[in-house]
């Protein structure tokens, strides 16, 4: 049996991050040049990924081990250090070798959220963080030493201004600045203790109105500091003239200039000179005298919120004449070469050597990575080429080479924000599919616009999707409803020409739509196409009777689930199923629910659920399952994401083992699209809000099952206690219970115990440990281990042993309990006061015996018996009104009513999911 070592390594080569499209913008200085001679690279961070982006070789050196998104991060002055922190639960500080591309070391940290802003000292020794709960506080760490997962320093900011940005003095690490949007404070520890002076700051001190601080800085090899702000201007800090005894910190304002017409966006120094980058786009240098030295005004990037040059070379140093001003050498603008980034979601390399010429293409920069600056809600992959759309609410569908990482064309939509889009399997065209309802189709190769659809009402386009022969294009919209576009005939007419045209629409779902699928009909090549959403319906559509004049039509509806709410929805003719297990029926639907269950239904009008099986129970319910297609030397395979976070593989067949899936955190929030390569090889996940898009490389082989141990001891894994614990013994003495039963409590002939049991025992075995299952999920489970059996329903008795039980009560039963939750919302669905939560007690017992799976008076009493005693026979000894609270305590027994309100409700409590891969 491997080691778990060996098992997490090889679940790790699942899902392997191979190139990270996007750039985190929100967040300032926290791109950084390493180039220092000898390499040309640039370190910036993505979602919760860290890149060492190698620009000669076009490769990322992606480092991965934070939870939430990263959003600071400081690097030393001899490029090898970084440290990165992320903000959220769990909030963590690493320290990474960008030399050796690994972490030296992780720092968890105690405030709630993790940190605003930090620094690092030029020789790295220490670590400066502004934490992001309030009351604030401003923390130094000295992460080399034995205590280094422990502030060495820390002091709250009596300021009442949140601070934004914190640098230490590349002169003395025990100097530091911060600043908020009102107060600039001024910090030492040089005594052995953080020290502060915020100097007052009024309109009559500067002469003049000063808006909000942006950022501050040390002007090095000066006692000077500066402080950008929003109007524009920088403020110069100088030490305070005294005769008296003054201390490093105490500062005054020397002067107020203005450098840029709008605001001051990013400040750093470099050498002798103040560096300014403002929202105009435009990097300017000043020396400290805030006398302009040069200004780089072509870069067309947007606003500027990183600045960071070339390691400086020793010449480069600044020097200063005895009366502290630089000595520079001649007239010439001298600087390392510099890379920027925007909030555009760009990183410019500039070179400094081109303010000197008249040529603008060097102005301008070189574009070295372009990502997108709002939201990125959909992902799709072209069918035959290594092509992949990316599209969201910067309103620009980016077209990426993925093998050559380049972008090959640019579309952008003004004022339309992209929420869907897909490519026709032949791909020919493009859909997209926007907020305001908006459908246009696009030309695949090109991406010039065809045809654009407005729709009558204005609701987002949440789900689409074309038919096997592209001959139709369905959409759905979050108010429920299902359009139908059809490449044919203008107006239907003969003499017109052949183009996409709109059917028409129906409002099939009283709640948003989860899945939009087409499929063929049985032996054939005539489209179908289905629908599913939370009200619980699978809806099929009449496409060979759809015509302009009457619209989409319904060809039948079900209900397919009595409390599970479908979350995502697959129809595949893959075998999806082991094929002795399989229905008649060639393909099948996939239906993913919020109880973490994958349901399995027959493609013909019975809608039979065929077989359950228990999902991936991490990151929250599946919303997307795709197929992967398969591949000769790869096992075949589904992958899937939740709503937020996580994404994985499911080997196929689908049979509820615990091993056959794995999931990992593939971006820090929600997980807005996935798709796969057109070969099988790669997954692509959209991030949304983190801007993110990920390719991973796909390896199901790595997938193991097999761990030399019984296949049942998988599922036991996952019960409470395991092997050994309570539970499972409970469960062998009732399954040993169940044979002496089925041959006869009270039998005098010699019993014979085979290890099987009939399966008409299987309903009350379940109950008898704790699952209830209604009438309904006993007769999909009776389908389904019939068909298992290659038997019809009822023409014999069925036995089954321990193992395939184990495996039908995992599958099954609920993941989680009941609990209060679920309780008070059974009592507010069948009418209970909303605010005090009673119901009468003759309505609630009317509706049990009437509704749903209706219970007949003998059967009510007979429960009334077993719960409160053979002295209870009738609901007229009950209390007039009841409560959730009561009918749990009183009647059901529950104990922990009130400490069960909980439980289960959030998944990945339970399950432990690191930032790479969990099985």
């Amino acid at each position: 049996m491997p080691d778990d070592g060996q098992e997490q390594d090889g679940v790790q080569q699942c899902l392997s991050l191979q190139w990270a499209f996007g750039l985190n913008k929100d967040f300032k200085g926290v791109v950084h040049n390493l180039t220092d001679g000898t390499r040309k690279r640039v370190f910036y961070c993505i979602g919760h990924t860290a890149v060492v982006y190698d620009v000669d070789e076009h490769r990322q050196r992606l480092l991965q081990g934070h939870r939430n998104p990263i959003v600071s991060s400081a690097c030393a002055k001899d490029r090898r250090f970084v440290v990165t922190c992320d903000a959220g639960a769990d909030a963590l500080m690493i320290i990474w070798d960008t030399f050796k591309f690994l972490p030296i070391k992780h720092i968890p940290l105690r405030e709630d959220e993790g940190v605003l802003a930090m620094d690092m000292t030029p020789d790295a020794m220490y670590v400066a963080t502004l934490s992001k709960d309030e009351p604030q506080t401003l923390s130094i760490w000295e992460w080399t030493s034995e205590t280094g997962d422990r502030p060495k320093l820390s002091c709250g900011v009596a300021a009442h201004d949140l601070q934004t940005c914190v640098r230490f003095s590349t002169d003395d690490n025990h100097m530091l600045i911060t600043n908020g949007e009102k107060r600039v404070v001024f910090w030492s520890w040089e005594e052995g203790d953080l020290k502060y002076y915020s100097p007052p700051i009024s309109s009559r001190d500067f002469k003049q109105q000063v808006g909000n601080f942006t950022q501050s800085v040390y002007v090095p090899g000066t006692s000077l500091a500066a402080s950008g702000t929003v109007d524009g201007d920088v403020v110069m800090w100088g030490n305070v003239s005294s005769e008296k005894k003054t201390k490093a910190t105490d500062k005054i304002v020397l002067k107020v200039v203005r450098v840029h017409s709008t605001g001051v966006t990013f400040l750093t120094a470099i050498g002798s000179m103040l560096v300014t980058g403002g929202v105009e786009g435009y990097v300017r240098f000043f020396d400290h005298q805030l006398r302009t030295l040069a200004w780089f005004e072509e870069l067309n990037g947007g606003p500027i919120i990183s600045i960071s040059f070339d390691k400086e070379p020793a010449t480069q140093q600044p020097q200063f004449t005895d009366s502290g001003e630089a000595a520079f050498s001649g007239q010439d603008f001298n600087a390392p070469d510099f890379v920027v980034s925007t909030a555009n979601a760009m990183i410019i390399d500039a070179q400094s050597g081109s303010f000197n010429t008249a040529n603008p293409e060097l102005q301008r920069g070189r574009l070295l990575v372009q990502g997108q600056d709002q939201p990125i809600m959909a992902v799709a992959a072209h069918p035959h080429l290594p092509r992949v759309a990316i599209a969201g609410y910067s309103g620009n569908l980016h077209l990426w080479e993925y093998t050559t990482r380049k972008v090959l064309l640019l579309s952008i939509f003004k004022n339309l924000l992209a929420h869907c889009l897909v490519f026709d399997p032949k791909a020919t065209y493009i859909a997209v599919g926007f907020t305001n309802g908006v459908v246009k189709i696009l030309d695949g190769s090109t991406l010039e616009e065809l045809q654009s659809f407005r729709p009558k009402t204005p609701d987002c386009v949440t789900e689409m999707v074309f038919s096997h022969d592209s001959q139709y294009l369905a959409v759905a919209d979050a108010e429920g409803c299902v359009g139908l576009y059809r490449y044919t005939h203008r107006a239907q007419d003969p003499r017109k020409p052949i183009e996409w045209v709109y059917m028409g629409r129906h409002r099939s779902h009283r709640a948003p739509v989860t899945g939009l699928q087409f499929g063929v009909v049985p032996y054939g090549d005539t489209a179908r196409l289905m629908s599913v959403g939370e009200d619980k319906r699978l809806i099929e559509y009449n496409l060979v009777d759809t015509e302009i004049e009457n619209g989409l039509r319904i060809k039948s509806a079900h209900k397919i689930t009595q409390g599970a709410v479908p979350t995502g929805f697959l129809w595949s003719n893959t075998f999806l199923v082991d094929p002795d297990e399989r229905a008649e029926s060639t393909d099948a639907l996939a239906i993913a629910t919020n109880e973490y269950k994958l349901k399995l239904f027959s493609t013909d009008v019975s809608r039979q659920c065929t077989k359950t099986v228990l999902g991936p129970t991490y990151g929250g319910p599946l919303n997307h399952v795709l197929v992967v297609p398969p591949r000769g030397d790869q096992h075949p395979c589904l992958v899937y994401s939740t709503h937020e976070k996580v994404v994985g593989l499911m080997r196929l067949p689908l049979t509820g083992n615990p091993r056959s899936a794995m999931g990992l955190l593939a971006h820090p929030l929600e997980v807005s699209s996935i798709a796969v390569s057109y070969d099988g090889k790669y997954l692509f996940t959209a991030g949304g809000r983190d801007c993110c898009v990920n390719q991973w490389a796909i390896d199901s082989e790595s997938l193991k099952i097999d761990d030399d141990r019984p296949v049942v001891d998988h599922y036991i894994d996952i019960i409470e206690g395991g092997k050994d614990g309570e539970f499972m013994k409970e469960i062998i003495d009732y399954f040993y219970y169940a044979q002496i039963r089925s041959q006869g409590e009270e039998t005098t002939a010699k019993r014979t115990i085979e290890g099987t049991i009939p399966f008409t025992q299987v309903p009350n075995l379940m109950r008898a440990l704790g699952y209830y299952p209604s009438e309904k999920e006993i007769q999909n489970m009776t389908f389904e281990i019939y068909t298992k059996h290659g038997k019809l329903v009822g023409t014999e008795e069925i036995y089954i042993d321990f193992d395939t039980f184990v495996q039908l009560y995992v599958n099954h039963r609920p993941v989680f309990g009941i609990n209060k939750k679920n309780i008070e919302s059974a009592f507010a669905a069948i009418g209970a006061d909303p605010i005090s939560g009673v119901i009468d007690r003759d309505v609630l017992f009317g509706l049990l015996k009437t509704k749903s799976e209706s219970l007949h008076q003998l059967e009510v009493e007979s429960c009334l018996k077993s719960l409160l005693g053979d002295d209870v026979v009738s609901v007229d000894l009950l209390e007039d009104k009841i409560t959730a609270k009561a009918f749990a305590e009183t009647l059901l027994g529950f104990e922990d009513y009130e400490t069960a309100a909980g439980d289960g409700e959030e998944v990945e409590e339970e399950e432990d999911l690191e930032d790479e891969d969990t099985t």
